[in-house]
């Protein structure tokens, strides 16, 4: 091996400069807003370069095209739900659960949503990434909050909790779509009405 062959592949080893983080940030951010505001067709990689402030080629050396940069940017969503409530009580973990949904999707979410419905038939896989990375593994932790109130012997241990998280996550969609009041007090309320068919009742230890 040459001196040159060996500074050669010396150099093609080196790591490659680290992606700032803030400029991760942004691109996802632009991206989110062009999306909600212009839906995918009229989202572009230009116009996600300019909202952004940078240069084409910094998103490209991230998302190889379009749809992978969109994908990228709906997962980003998934930090906004923040963690997962453990009060001790099922009851007060669900809306606590259901509270901090409610302002992530007003915040992009039911925005995101109407976009990704647009444009199902055209990029179906946008709307499953949505599923994937957002709606199902918050699913999968409301189901952890009932899961907890059964062993603790609070949730009757016969119940449904598939149907009861899909209940309580539509009441959200749907307190949205109708603007049915208060957003907590409506939270309260609806969780008053499935929980009633949830609990144990305290004196029989069977449903309430």
């Amino acid at each position: 091996m040459t001196v040159a062959d060996d500074t050669s592949r010396r150099k093609s080893a080196r790591p490659g400069r680290p992606r700032d983080p803030d400029v991760d940030r942004s691109i996802l951010q632009a991206t989110l807003r062009l999306l909600t505001a212009h839906g995918y067709a009229g989202m572009s990689v230009e116009g996600v370069a300019a909202a952004a402030g940078v240069g084409k080629t910094a998103i490209y050396r991230r998302y190889p095209s379009k749809a992978e940069l969109a994908a990228a940017a709906v997962r980003s969503l998934r930090g906004d739900f923040g963690p997962l409530p453990n009060t001790g009580s099922a009851r007060t973990d669900i809306i606590e659960m259901l509270a901090s949904f409610q302002p992530a999707l007003q915040r992009a979410g039911f925005a995101m949503i109407g976009a990704l419905l647009i444009e199902e038939r055209r990029n179906p896989g946008l709307l499953e990434t949505f599923r994937k990375r957002i709606f199902r593994p918050r699913r999968r932790e409301a189901i952890k909050v009932l899961q907890r109130g059964v062993e603790r012997g609070e949730i009757r241990a016969d119940a449904d909790l598939d149907v009861a998280v899909d209940a309580l996550i539509g009441s959200v969609l749907a307190n949205h779509v109708m603007a049915s009041g208060d957003p907590r007090q409506r939270i309260e309320q609806t969780v008053e009405t499935i929980w009633s068919g949830l609990k144990v009742n305290s004196r029989t230890g069977e449903s309430g």
